[in-house]
């Protein structure tokens, strides 16, 4: 009787197991994501726009009232100026200047409906004439012009997929120790 009393209890928490494995892959799954944007991400357009704008499939939240939402917009690995402002699903993104000609990368950093932060980045080219003006980031060093710096400034997230795998290396663990505690109160 006592091993059909284990078998049992050992089907059961590896049911329970899986349950939480499914439950906690679903729930990684369900973060919000880009859906969209104007431009749209590696278009070519020969019009500078107003304002660039990104739509995520949630609505985007913000911490204690304030705006969460860190973008970053790059000409040719220059930073250009902008002002973001988030309304529902959308971040709305305006140019302090009209946009020259060349190689767009916009990144961003928004907090999903779920509470998780989502950071990527869009790139676009504005294909116009270049404008000639000097501007205060013109002169920046070298050192703050590279093009993967907007994307260090809004800092890095842990990727859900890490923590399904540490939740499978501590739920392995538990077991294993359920299963030596079973096996010695034989």
């Amino acid at each position: 009787m006592s091993t059909v009393k284990t078998a049992t209890r050992l089907i059961a928490v590896f049911a329970l197991s899986l349950l939480a494995l499914f439950t906690s892959i679903s729930a990684a799954s369900a973060h919000d994501q880009l859906i969209g944007s104007s431009p749209k991400a590696g278009a070519t357009i020969e019009e500078a726009p107003k304002e660039i704008t990104l739509e995520f499939s949630g609505e985007l939240q913000s911490l204690s009232g304030v705006d969460a939402t860190v973008i970053a917009l790059t000409r040719d690995g220059q930073q250009v100026q902008t002002e973001a402002e988030t309304k529902g699903t959308k971040v709305i993104v305006t140019p302090s200047e009209e946009l020259a000609g060349g190689k767009y990368s916009l990144a961003y950093r928004v907090v999903s409906s779920d509470g998780h932060p989502i950071e990527n980045k869009i790139n676009f080219t504005l294909d116009a004439p270049t404008m000639v003006t000097a501007s205060p980031e013109a002169s920046q060093s070298p050192a703050t012009q590279d093009s993967n710096a907007p994307l260090q400034d809004l800092g890095s997230s842990v990727s859900p997929i890490v923590w399904v795998i540490i939740g499978l290396i501590i739920l392995g663990g538990a077991i294993g120790v359920l299963a030596k505690f079973m096996r010695n109160s034989k």
